[in-house]
């Protein structure tokens, strides 16, 4: 046996090892880091909000914070004003979480099912919004709002758009639902309120183009109805929209 080259072999493999390991303790220390700045932030943005008498009512706070890149795409549908259908259907034929391809299908509405539902802001008996998705994801801005009378679905608004391929841009961890509370929290006057959603998705302004840029940013729903949403890069927050009717 070469017990030269074994011992090379031997200093090889241990100087290897002691990389990995310590690769995996550098690792294991910033993740334990991380968490404890999540914690933080947890824990001083409860506080802010419990001295503005600001409640969270949501069953759980979203904790992701992926990365994302923004969006830029080219509108294909745009029904602002109600379409009405020509053959109200039942309401009950809806599925749950998603269009009935089907049912929308023959009410004439293109792409049924690239929309999911949102119960936030669907009104029980009047209206149910969709809206469209993009890597499971919502586009606020993209919604599909079938109005409900009576139990039927008698009409519908619509957006829609083409999510432009081959736009090299940058993904960007986001900030988490805590740090955009607390930005919101920070950057508006009102207290003695509720928050009843918030949501990660895509927003942006609109201009008179066809062409549409979205950044993601966190929906923030408060009890009267108020929607908020926090740039999720930055924190930026923009006044509330007004609400559909």
């Amino acid at each position: 046996m070469d017990w030269g080259r074994a011992k090379s072999v031997l200093i090889v493999s241990f100087l290897l090892l002691n990389i990995v390991l310590g690769y995996q303790l550098y690792n294991s220390r910033w993740d334990k880091t991380a968490s404890q700045n999540s914690a933080v932030i947890q824990e001083e943005t409860l506080k802010l909000l419990d001295s503005r008498n600001i409640r969270i009512e949501v069953k759980k706070v979203p904790k992701d914070t992926p990365k994302l890149r923004s969006v830029y795409s080219r509108e294909k549908i745009n029904h602002d004003d109600p379409v009405q259908v020509e053959s109200p259907f039942n309401a009950s034929t809806l599925l749950r979480h998603s269009p009935s391809k089907k049912a929308m299908e023959a009410a004439g509405i293109e792409k049924p099912g690239d929309y999911e539902s949102d119960p936030a802001t669907s009104v029980k008996g009047e209206k149910r919004v969709y809206y469209q998705m993009y890597e499971g994801l919502p586009m606020f801005d993209m919604p599909l709002v079938l109005l409900e009378e009576n139990g039927k679905i008698t009409g519908y608004k619509q957006a829609y758009v083409e999510v432009q391929s081959g736009v090299d841009v940058q993904e960007q961890e986001v900030i988490s639902a805590y740090t955009a509370l607390r930005s919101l929290a920070e950057n508006t006057q009102e207290t003695n309120y509720a928050i009843v959603d918030i949501q990660l998705g895509y927003h942006g302004q609109k201009f008179n183009t066809e062409t549409q840029y979205m950044l993601p940013s966190w929906r923030i729903i408060r009890d009267n109805g108020d929607i908020y949403y926090v740039q999720a890069y930055t924190g930026a927050v923009e006044q509330p929209t007004e609400k559909d009717e």
